[in-house]
């Protein structure tokens, strides 16, 4: 086993929500999202999330992201604890990090042409090498590369989002998680909305560019076939607490929890079904 740092370590990790009074002078209620969960993610390989709809997934990955704060414990990428940065810094350091979200129709703001939906994380990288701010055309080159490796054309920059199919726009979505260089990518249900033949050209997508560029993934799924196909370990969350974690082989062939072992079920062939290659 290495003894490097890892790249991503959650620690005790717990979400509140409140809720609203139901009376007046009552106590106010809440709803415990998450609960001391930890885990530790390698530079270059996946971690699969998974648990029925409510088990915190989600709400998981947004902390993760910083986009929200935990009620306690820390996330700690490359050992800084990301939620005890300023503003400033967190910007820096989302240059680190990116997500790819479950819906490409949502995710993309379609006002906005796929040149400057792909640049928008450049924001937080306002200077290049040179310590200049980028100019539009960097910026400009930047998208057309990450467009490219994602399979579309520097022709597509001038375009918008409702131009493009369901799996185009996610090709764009992974194109500006990209365009940082990003060490994480935090994907939440990012073949959801896909149909299955366009879900496979996707993750075989992702999975060329884990290993051209070493990214590691945190990827949230309901789909257990695509967390098999995906994923080096597997954490099982049930009503916000992990109930299991191991290797994705341990996890499909010898579960552990009834909880997993509940979840396997579900699915035909129990979570084996081959995903389709593309044509």
């Amino acid at each position: 086993m290495s003894t490097a740092s890892p790249l991503l370590e959650v620690r005790h990790l717990g979400k509140r929500f409140d809720l609203p009074r139901t009376r007046l002078w009552g106590p106010s209620a809440h709803l415990q999202a998450l609960s001391e969960v930890s885990f530790k993610l390698e530079a270059g390989k996946s971690l699969g999330v998974v648990g029925e709809s409510g088990s915190g997934k989600s709400t998981l990955a947004r902390l993760v992201m910083a986009l929200d704060r935990p009620s306690a414990g820390q996330v700690l990428l490359k050992g800084v604890d990301l939620h005890q940065l300023g503003k400033a810094e967190l910007q820096w350091a989302r240059r680190d990090f990116q997500m790819v979200f479950q819906d490409p129709y949502g995710s993309l703001d379609p006002r906005q042409t796929v040149a400057r939906i792909v640049a928008e994380p450049l924001e937080s990288l306002p200077v290049n090498a040179a310590g200049q701010r980028l100019s539009r055309a960097e910026r400009r080159e930047r998208s057309a590369q990450a467009l490219s490796e994602v399979g579309l054309r520097t022709a597509d920059l001038d375009k918008y989002p409702h131009e493009f199919s369901g799996g185009q726009r996610q090709r764009i979505a992974i194109a500006r998680a990209l365009i940082t260089r990003p060490a994480l990518i935090v994907a939440d249900e990012p073949v959801s909305a896909l149909d299955v033949s366009v879900q496979a050209q996707v993750l075989n997508l992702m999975m060329d560019l884990q290993e051209r560029y070493g990214l590691s993934y945190l990827f949230v799924s309901h789909d257990l076939a695509v967390v098999n196909l995906m994923c080096d370990d597997v954490l099982v969350l049930q009503s916000g607490h992990v109930v299991e974690h191991a290797s994705a082989e341990q996890i499909f062939k010898r579960p552990e929890h009834p909880y997993t072992r509940a979840l396997l079920s579900a699915v035909p062939g129990h979570g084996s079904r081959p995903i389709e290659e593309p044509i």
